[in-house]
């Protein structure tokens, strides 16, 4: 079990880059220059990161929970 949270949170923090390169190295292009005026670029830029960082806090919680685990099995 604790193998398999560490190979959870290590495949969202495996991820995590392509993301960031997916929403800002090429959607965050094509939205601004074709589908979305440039005075909403801010908030593109923001739900980008937020969803990049889900990522992360999907590999923060399988630790978290880890560190639960192991607690719970110490005792």
């Amino acid at each position: 079990g604790i193998g398999l949270q560490l190979l959870g949170a290590l495949a969202y923090l495996i991820v995590l880059p392509e993301e960031w390169d997916a929403s800002f190295n090429k959607a965050l292009p094509l939205l601004i220059d074709d589908y979305v005026p440039k005075r909403y670029e801010a908030s593109i830029r923001q739900v980008l990161r937020a969803a990049a960082l889900t990522y992360f806090a999907g590999a923060l919680a399988d630790l978290l929970n880890l560190g639960r685990w192991l607690m719970i099995l110490r005792r």
